[in-house]
């Protein structure tokens, strides 16, 4: 392989990258001075873009333990991404068929996120399914004095 050197491609601060590094995907040698395995990555890096996904799959990774934890079984790939894009702090609706687990999801979601100190809206079509998810949120941890139920009458 001919060595090249690409102008402003770093995946990570935007700067100057060989053709090696990004071949081992890799940042460039500014952002990782030191030559490490791709499977170390996350661990070596502490600023960048990188570093921000790196933060997003450790805290995705927390919230599938607390997902099987609660629930017995793995959440499923699309369950996954809407988590990753909560964790990107990333303003979405879950618009999806009956059965895929959003109720679940948002559950599980305002539930871990109320236990890192953080507040969850979630909002909900029916009285009947309100009252559900505030009993399943309560099953899930959520203390009931942190817990405001509010819904048209």
């Amino acid at each position: 392989m001919i060595p090249a050197l690409f102008k402003s491609l770093c995946p990570n601060c935007g700067g100057d990258i060989s053709s090696d590094r990004l071949f081992r995907g890799l940042p460039c040698e500014r952002c990782l001075p030191r030559d490490i395995k791709r499977e170390e990555l996350c661990s070596a890096l502490d600023r960048g873009a990188l570093a921000d996904l790196c933060e997003v799959e450790r805290a995705t990774a927390e919230w599938e333990n607390f997902f099987r934890e609660k629930v017995g079984s793995e959440p499923w790939s699309l369950q996954r991404s809407w988590a990753k894009k909560v964790f990107l702090g990333r303003s979405f609706a879950l618009l999806a068929p009956t059965g895929v687990g959003k109720t679940t999801f948002g559950v599980l979601m305002a539930s871990f996120l109320a236990r890192k100190g953080r507040k969850s809206y979630i909002i909900l079509p029916t009285r009947l399914l309100l009252d559900q998810v505030g009993k399943r949120l309560l099953e899930a941890g959520v203390p009931e004095d942190e817990l405001l139920v509010a819904g048209a009458t």
